[in-house]
């Protein structure tokens, strides 16, 4: 039964207070209305507040990054890397030159831009790098910045969420070359709409100024004062982003009490990761220890294939009880300007993807009360219990329970550390039912069977291509690690020169694979033999990808938990990622990204799909991986959490099986 609410709980309300009134008021009643003295105190406060040198009011943070990169120079042609995990702002800004924003993935615990990406994609044309400070929490500043010393770029903090932020002791706004902070109705201060841009360098701050208002020589507000002249020069083609006293008046009032809004912030943050911590249907947020975070957002990840609906159900579960929320951010290379006009394609940015798939941003503001909170929080797990997959109760994870061994043949295995075993996750798949005892293992043999002697003309065509394409034998054999930790021999058509050295992971255009090798591998023909390892009991039709051992040691506790599942020729992680080794291309250390990067999320996938297994999914997935690998399937990587929605309930086929 649905809890209903007799009034509804916005997604964010702003703490506009007496004193915050009487400011505004004042201003009225001075008839001073546009930027004058209020504007210009509020630029020193605040710029004091954050312990910078100069402060630069504007009418946006949009306006800031604007004026920011125009006192930097930025030209058309120019690159500047940004994330694409942020507001559409950030890049519109770049754009607003000619220049082309250079989109980066983000890192998979904070979901700040990725450092060692940004590297990756300096060009000699790049010129600034744009950090977002995502949900309050800073980036990390000491190896972006290493970054920009070393190619001699500049760094333009996007803190729009990030007041008041520190990172390693230094507040947010004295970090980079210049910071542009919002003051938007949402933000942790507010002036309506406003920004602030933050600077060491006097001659950007008095550039700022200018472009700020036409182009007007500087202090043009004073010119209808008694310190002013009429007299004005025009010295640029500026912008209309001055900030008015009125606004100015509510960011004096709303500085003040900063700290003290900050810390309710931190209060109710602290609240809701108690609430949701132990529960192993969402993902809390991760709080570095060298930062103070800001708390502007705070956002919950839905863990896949846990509960029988998606995130955007959950949204809408939520506004049934009268609770509002919201998503952050639609990630920018999947929105079709940037599609459109430079060419990106779901599957380009994986991290991003993923944690856009499953976030939702929970109400977190000063003015919500402690009853407010218990509201959504009731309602969260009000929706957990009614959409969870497993007949039994909610489940809670341990975060204390010791790691229990249960594969010892992985444990004993010579490339596997001693401290490495397979966790008997909380994690776990449910109590197996008919299907997942017998029913599985019938629909591998007969399908196996059914394979090989359907595609036994291809196999000999293959083979043939094998043997034809250079010397050497016919099949490449692998040792992989399997169920529950056993070792065994995985086989695929040869698609390398005999003896040829380099890293594990392949990409596209990878030297040491064949002419026939290239074909093989684009329509995944290479897996064929694996049909063998199906019919030995070794793998399954559809299951995890079976990893080296070397890869399984950096298996957390709960990755480990796919161990307990007889891998598989395919799986949801497999179409996600069914142009991997493109993706691996754009970067030159392919296995540091793979098993940095790609890895986790490709179990995290996985980990969903052990928890839903059914006749249905396995279908659902075979279907779908003849659909995008046959010739005129789909061009671009499947959704696996597309296919693991397909399931209304896996409740109810777990009890049928």
């Amino acid at each position: 039964m649905i809890s209903k609410a007799t009034s509804f709980l916005p997604f964010h309300v702003p703490l506009i207070e007496q004193d915050d009134i009487r400011a505004v008021i004042e201003v009225l009643e001075s008839r001073w209305l546009t930027t004058g003295p209020k504007a210009a105190r509020f630029e020193q406060d605040f710029a004091r507040f954050v312990g910078a040198r100069h402060g630069v009011a504007v009418n946006s943070c949009t306006a800031g990054l604007h004026v920011a990169l125009e006192a930097i120079e930025i030209r058309e042609d120019d690159e500047v890397i940004v994330p694409t995990l942020t507001f559409a702002a950030t890049a519109e800004a770049v754009l607003y030159f000619k220049a082309r924003p250079v989109l980066v993935d983000c890192e998979p615990d904070t979901f700040n831009v990725d450092p060692v990406l940004v590297e990756r994609a300096v060009t000699s044309r790049t010129r600034a790098i744009v950090p977002v400070h995502f949900a309050g929490q800073p980036c990390d500043m000491t190896r972006l910045s290493l970054i920009a010393r070393k190619h001699s770029l500049k760094i333009i903090e996007d803190a729009a969420h990030a007041l008041p932020a520190r990172y390693r002791g230094k507040m947010v706004g004295t970090v980079g070359d210049m910071t542009c902070f919002s003051f938007y109705a949402t933000k942790n201060i507010t002036t309506g709409e406003g920004g602030m841009v933050t600077t060491e360098n006097e001659s950007w701050a008095d550039r700022m100024r200018i472009m700020r208002l036409h182009g007007i020589s500087k202090d043009a507000w004073k010119r209808y004062s008694n310190e002013g002249t009429w007299k004005y020069e025009i010295l640029a083609p500026g912008f209309k982003y001055n900030l008015t006293d009125m606004q100015a008046a509510l960011g004096l009032t709303q500085l003040a009490k900063c700290q003290s809004m900050w810390a309710r912030r931190c209060e109710l943050a602290q609240r809701y990761t108690d609430a949701f911590l132990s529960l192993d249907a969402f993902e809390v947020p991760t709080v570095r220890s060298d930062v103070q975070h800001a708390w502007h957002l705070y956002v919950l990840r839905v863990c896949p294939g846990v509960l029988s609906i998606h995130r955007d159900q959950l949204i809408e579960e939520l506004k049934q009880r009268g609770i509002g929320s919201s998503v952050h951010f639609i990630p920018l290379h999947t929105h079709p300007y940037y599609r459109k006009t430079w060419r990106y394609r779901r599957g380009d940015f994986p991290v991003a993807e993923d944690y856009f798939d499953r976030c939702i941003s929970l109400p977190l503001y000063p003015a919500m009360s402690d009853n407010d909170q218990q509201r959504v929080i009731d309602a969260i797990l009000e929706i957990a219990r009614l959409y969870w997959r497993s007949s039994g109760p909610i489940r809670v994870v341990s975060r204390d329970d010791p790691e229990q061994q249960f594969g010892r043949d992985l444990a004993n295995h010579p490339a596997v550390p001693s401290s490495v075993v397979v966790a008997n996750s909380t994690h776990a798949e449910p109590r197996a039912g008919v299907y997942r005892r017998f029913g599985k293992r019938v629909l591998d043999l007969t399908g196996a069977a059914f394979g090989l002697v359907m595609t036994f003309p291809l196999l000999a065509i293959c083979a043939a291509a094998v043997w034809l394409s250079s010397p050497g034998p016919l099949l490449f054999r692998q040792q992989r690690v399997g169920q529950c930790g056993r070792p065994f021999e995985l086989l695929k058509f040869r698609t390398m020169i005999r003896g040829s050295d380099g890293p594990r992971i392949t990409a596209a255009g990878d030297q040491r694979v064949t002419r026939a090798g290239r074909w093989l591998r684009r329509w995944k023909l290479d897996e064929l033999p694996q049909l063998i390892n199906v019919l030995k009991g070794e793998m399954a039709l559809v299951g995890p990808r079976p990893e080296v051992a070397e890869y399984v040691a950096t298996y957390t506790p709960q990755q480990r938990s796919v161990l307990q599942a007889k891998p598989g020729i395919t799986s949801p992680a497999s179409l996600f990622y069914v142009h991997e080794e493109e993706i691996l291309a754009r970067y030159s250390e392919h296995e540091d990204f793979y098993v940095r990067v790609l890895l986790p999320h490709k179990l995290e996938i996985d980990r969903a799909y052990c928890r839903c297994t059914s006749l249905a999914v396995d279908l659902k997935i075979l279907l779908a991986t003849a659909t995008h690998l046959l010739p005129g399937g789909s061009a671009s990587g499947a959704s696996a959490l597309e296919i693991l929605s397909m399931v209304p309930s896996a409740e109810a086929e777990t009890r049928g099986s």
